[in-house]
C-alpha cells in the first residue's frame, strides 16, 4: 500500500516550532528520551490503524536463449497491519500552590509541574519503543524486545539477533536500528500529532474545580489550574533486516572481566543490517554500556577498536565505524536471557 501524506518528523523539528511551548516540551522530550531525537514520525494511512505492504519474494529471473520465451515472474508481497497506543496523565494544582510567590510567579509554577509529567511520558515512550508489549497488556504496541524475541532458527527475525551469551536475569541489549520510510519509524493516529500533547484546561487564567479528599479521605474539591498530557505512538517496523540486536549481554561478567568481547559482537551486529544506505543507522545502549565503551575508546581506538569521537547533529557523540552511539536509560540491566 502507498504512504497517503507522507510527512516525516522527528521530535527534533518539533523542538525548533516557533510555538515556544510546542518546542519547549520537546526539547524536554528529547533530555530523557534518545531515540525520538532520531525516529521519524508520520500520520497513519487508515485513521487509527497503518498499513504496509511488505515484499515477501522477488520475481523469478531466466537465462533466455534467442527464439526462446520466458514466463512472466512477480514479486510477492503481504499487508501487513500496524497500531499505536494511547496513554495519558492530568496534573492538577491548587491555586494556592501555583500562585505561590505572587501572580508572576504562576507560569513558572505551572511549567515547574508540567515538567515532571512531559518527563514522565518521555520515559514511557522510550520504554514503550523497547519493551513495549500486547502481552503485557493489550492497550499496548509492539516494542523492538517484543518484535526481536527468539533465538529460534525457524523465526526469520532471529538472524538479526547476536546472542552474546547471558543466561541469567541481568542482561542488557545494544540496538542498532535504522530510520527512515524503508525501514523503521514511528506512527500516529491520523488527525492527532506526533509526540506528546499538552492541553491547558485553565488557559487564560480559567480556574476548575479539582476533585480530592482530605487528611480523613472525606472527598471534596478545589479550586486550581489543569492540564492534560496525552501521547499516542506506534512503531512499523517495515523491514525486519534492517535493524539488530546483541542481546544476552551479562552485566555481571562485564564487570568482573570475563564478559563477551563487545566490539566484536559490534561489528556482527553492523553486518546483519541489510543495506544501511537505506535510512539513518543508529546504535543505541544504556548508560552502563556506553561507560563500558568509553572506556575502551580510550583503551583501543589507537590499536583499531573502531570507536572515536565526533560532531553528530551538533554534539559530540562516541561513535562505531562513523555510527553514533546514543544512550538510552530504559534499556534495562535486568533482562531476561532471549532463548529459542
Amino acid at each position: 500500500m502507498a504512504a497517503k501524506g507522507v510527512n516525516l518528523v522527528t521530535m527534533a523539528d518539533v523542538a525548533k516550532d516557533r510555538k515556544t511551548g510546542i518546542g519547549a516540551v520537546a526539547e524536554v522530550l528529547q533530555q530523557v528520551n534518545s531515540m525520538h531525537k532520531d525516529c521519524p514520525f508520520m500520520e497513519m494511512n487508515e485513521g487509527t490503524i497503518h498499513k504496509e505492504t511488505i515484499r515477501s519474494s522477488l520475481p523469478e529471473i531466466y537465462y533466455r536463449k534467442a527464439n526462446q520465451p520466458i514466463p512472466y515472474s512477480k514479486s510477492t508481497t503481504e499487508e501487513r497491519s500496524f497500531s499505536a497506543a494511547h496513554f495519558e496523565s492530568k496534573s492538577g494544582l491548587d491555586k494556592m500552590v501555583a500562585e505561590r510567590g505572587g501572580k508572576d510567579r504562576l507560569a513558572f509554577n505551572r511549567w515547574n509541574q508540567a515538567i515532571g509529567h512531559i518527563q514522565a511520558h518521555g520515559r514511557e515512550q522510550q520504554r514503550l519503543m523497547i519493551y513495549g508489549s500486547p502481552l503485557n497488556s493489550p492497550q499496548q504496541s509492539p516494542g523492538f524486545a517484543d518484535i526481536y524475541s527468539t533465538l529460534d532458527s525457524s523465526q526469520e527475525v532471529s538472524k538479526q539477533i547476536v546472542d552474546a551469551g547471558g543466561s541469567a536475569s541481568n542482561n542488557t541489549s545494544i540496538y542498532m536500528v535504522t530510520w527512515g520510510l524503508q525501514s523503521t519509524f514511528g506512527v500516529y493516529p491520523s488527525g492527532t500529532m506526533a509526540g506528546l500533547k499538552r492541553t491547558d484546561h485553565s488557559a487564560g487564567g480559567k480556574l476548575v474545580q479539582i476533585h480530592g479528599t482530605d487528611a480523613n479521605g472525606n472527598p471534596g474539591t478545589f479550586w486550581g489550574y489543569e492540564e492534560q498530557f496525552e501521547v499516542d505512538q506506534g512503531l512499523v517496523v517495515k523491514d525486519y533486516r534492517q535493524n539488530a540486536w546483541i542481546a544476552n549481554i551479562d552485566i555481571n561478567a562485564l564487570k568482573a572481566g570475563t564478559g563477551p568481547d563487545l566490539l566484536e559482537l559490534m561489528i556482527e551486529m553492523l553486518y546483519k543490517i541489510e543495506n544501511p544506505e537505506v535510512g539513518t543507522p543508529v546504535i543505541y545502549c544504556n548508560r552502563t554500556i556506553e561507560a563500558y565503551l568509553d572506556l575502551l575508546a580510550v583503551r583501543k581506538v589507537g590499536s583499531g577498536g573502531g570507536l572515536t569521537y565526533d560532531n553528530y547533529q551538533g554534539e559530540r557523540v562516541l561513535m562505531f565505524r562513523k555510527y553514533p552511539i546514543r544512550r538510552v536509560d530504559a534499556i534495562l540491566n535486568s533482562e531476561a536471557a532471549v532463548t529459542a
